[in-house]
């Protein structure tokens, strides 16, 4: 289902916002830092848990985690929160137009 920049599929809606895409899921937002959060915790309980040991997966995906916390940790803190345009790097306060 699409309207006006919006998809939506059963649980999960993407939508778009000057500042980026924005990705809701039961109805809640979801900021890539709490995606890293996520990914990081998954990593260490499975090492700690030796479901898996360490290795190229294990790490890529801990640094993946830490890439995703870095690149949208102004959205961690409520006052910088939705400052910062999204982009494949760090994230950055858009561009002031010249007059």
């Amino acid at each position: 289902m699409k309207h006006r920049g919006v998809a939506s599929c059963f649980m999960i809606k993407l939508e778009r916002h000057r500042l980026g895409p924005r990705c809701y899921v039961l109805g809640r937002r979801i900021h890539e830092y709490q995606l890293g959060l996520a990914v990081i915790a998954a990593v260490a309980l499975m090492l700690v848990s030796e479901l898996a040991g360490r290795s190229l997966l294990t790490e890529g995906s801990a640094f993946l985690g830490g890439w995703l916390v870095a690149k949208d940790w102004r959205d961690i803190f409520p006052g910088k929160r939705d400052t910062a345009a999204w982009r494949l790097g760090l994230h950055k306060p858009p561009r002031e137009p010249e007059r």
